[in-house]
């Protein structure tokens, strides 16, 4: 029956450690996991941002380009029109030229005929002769000139034309370049967009963790703070003549005071000892309200140094442990019914052995009884599974 308790006792420390270690270790993992995506989809929306700006630079410059291109290409058109205006002005003045030349060579042909015909009648001077002929050299060489100028005209038109051919060339490529960079830009505009829901509504879970995380350490803490308020309360009522220890609320006795070496049987001056300190510990644990409302189980631990064999050593311990309790139940009679309800006694050997800052074993405070209690933490810890969605 003790070694069933005993091995109760085990199971629900291991159980409840083994549970509280991997809570804690599975919020680890779930913060850290939120926290490093988090990360990395910042990352990606910052490369993303840095190369649609490179993008949007280089577009910048694309319709910058452009722009001096249709600048250009209206600068030219402007000139082809002139020049077209002017090219029928020309043709119009050679047209006249021309005409004003036949009139001229006319003009000549009839006085030559009039000179040949009429030499006795008209008699023009040499000077005037002259004169008639330089005209016709002019004529002839402006009509020659205008001609050559045609013909610059026509291949500047050409080449004009030319350029403004390829220019509408580059202006459609540059128009269709220009609307598959804004589709782009749109296309990653929504990316980013998308993103940036998909980051907030990232935050928002990662909020909602830290705030689960927050009310879990409340309930984490409300649990611990239970056995800390317990001690508190000990050490506030039995004073400084009694040592409890501050983490656990539990006291030692050396089995050099309670017990001969090899014995179970306790000394006399282990009574009085007892009675001074353990009867005013269980008094408190068992009758004070605010303690013992908390109080789900008491164990008397019997702990022995590793001289002789590990069972040797369990039965002494259980024997010695066995032995204190006896002591409580005759001394304080008034409380059986509470020892029977909530105290039990445990041998431990030498399984929880005691060593020096030199990590060598200290036999004489390996050997000693410790009185433990368990505080009721049942509800607490349904309550905290529930929270997690956990079947115990």
């Amino acid at each position: 029956m003790l070694k069933q308790e005993k091995d109760d006792n085990q199971n629900f420390w291991i159980s409840y450690a083994d549970l509280m270690a991997g809570l804690l270790f599975i919020f680890i993992l779930v913060v850290g996991a939120i926290v490093v995506k988090s990360v990395l989809i910042q990352s990606d929306l910052q490369t993303l941002k840095t190369d649609l700006k490179k993008e949007k630079a280089a577009l910048e410059m694309s319709e910058e380009e452009l722009g001096k291109k249709k600048k250009k290409l209206r600068e030219l058109v402007k000139k082809l029109k002139i020049s077209r205006e002017e090219n029928m002005q020309l043709s119009l003045l050679i047209s006249r030229l021309k005409s004003e030349s036949d009139d001229l060579k006319n003009t000549i042909n009839l006085l030559n005929i009039s000179i040949a015909d009429k030499a006795s009648k008209l008699s023009l001077t040499q000077k005037e002769m002259q004169t008639l002929k330089e005209l016709l050299l002019q004529s002839e060489e402006d009509v020659d000139m205008l001609v050559f100028t045609n013909k610059n005209l026509r291949s500047d038109l050409n080449t004009a034309s030319e350029e403004v051919s390829s220019l509408e060339n580059m202006l459609n490529k540059a128009s269709a370049r220009h609307e598959l960079d804004s589709s782009y830009i749109q296309i990653k505009d929504d990316e980013i967009a998308q993103l940036e829901k998909a980051l907030l509504l990232k935050k928002r879970q990662y909020q909602q963790v830290i705030e689960d995380l927050n009310i879990t350490k409340l309930k984490i803490k409300h649990l611990t703070g239970i056995k800390v308020s317990v001690v508190q309360r000990l050490k506030k009522k039995l004073g400084s003549g009694i040592e409890i220890d501050s983490k656990t609320g539990a006291i030692r006795f050396s089995s050099n005071i309670l017990f001969t070496q090899g014995k179970a049987v306790l000394k006399p001056i282990a009574e009085k000892e007892l009675k001074r300190v353990l009867g005013p510990y269980m008094d408190l644990m068992l009758n004070d309200k605010k303690i013992a409302k908390h109080i789900e189980h008491i164990t008397i631990e019997g702990h022995t140094n590793s001289d002789g064999g590990y069972l040797y050593n369990l039965n002494l311990s259980q024997q010695r442990a066995l032995a204190v309790m006896k002591f409580l139940y005759n001394k304080y009679p008034n409380n059986r019914n509470l020892f029977r309800q909530h105290l039990s006694a445990s041998g431990r050997s030498y399984s929880e052995l005691i060593y020096d800052k030199n990590n060598k074993e200290n036999k004489d405070a390996s050997r000693r009884i410790e009185i433990k209690f368990r505080i009721k933490s049942e509800d607490a810890v349904k309550e905290l599974m529930n929270y997690l969605n956990i079947k115990r």
